[in-house]
């Protein structure tokens, strides 16, 4: 360590002392208050490069996770509640407790498929946000959004993700998201419909049992 860090008429302040620390320069002498080194500026963060016009980024993976959904909810819509319900008057006006057992039995054994082909459908979908994933990689997309985000139960998360992504680095319309959401409003609709048609159902049929309950 000299005895000043330039000249004598250096302004006070922390210089490197030699030893790989720093020492504090009062603008006359040295004195005895070290530090560390200085922090090392830490690199700019990496940026995404654009990917060349035309790359297609919205592989067949990706349109699995956006509608994957609609074929997970088309089997509800099979489900027979007018004639499940009937079932129920007709086992509980004939007084056979069998009847009953059956037709409650045969409710809960569709949903319990319904419920697997659930669990299956959300395998099959991590599996393909993974697929898609893997694809954005090989096409050069630099840190795309992660396919782990899709173990949350609404594709949405993904596809939200993915599309904030991917308009860094190309000019993608994100059509996979926008489906997604426009399934959403479908299946609310034919739920709708579905629910009321149902309700006119099992209305209309109430009046041949009224008479036997009364």
């Amino acid at each position: 360590m000299t005895d000043n860090p330039t000249t004598s008429q250096a302004a006070p302040g922390w210089y490197p002392d030699g030893s790989g620390g720093q020492r504090w320069w009062d603008g006359r002498s040295w004195t005895d208050h070290a530090a560390p080194a200085a922090p090392v500026a830490s690199a700019a963060p990496l940026e995404r490069p654009r990917l060349p016009e035309g790359t297609r980024v919205d592989t067949g993976w990706v349109w699995v996770v956006s509608l994957l959904n609609v074929v997970q909810t088309i089997p509800l819509f099979f489900f027979d509640m007018s004639g499940y319900m009937r079932a129920i008057f007709e086992a509980e006006l004939s007084g056979n407790a069998g009847s009953i057992t059956n037709a409650i039995g045969g409710y809960f054994a569709f949903f319990a498929i319904f419920g697997v082909l659930g669990w299956v459908c959300y395998g099959f979908l991590v599996f393909a946000a993974y697929r898609d994933y893997k694809q954005l990689l090989a096409v050069g997309v630099v840190r795309p959004f992660h396919w782990a985000f899709a173990f949350i139960p609404y594709p949405v998360v993904y596809l939200i993700g993915r599309h904030v992504v991917l308009r860094k680095v190309s000019r993608t319309a994100g059509w996979p998201l926008w489906a997604h959401i426009a399934s959403y409003v479908v299946i609310l609709i034919a739920a709708f419909v579905w629910t009321f048609a149902m309700m006119q159902a099992i209305l209309s049929s109430l009046p041949g049992y009224l008479g036997p309950y009364t």
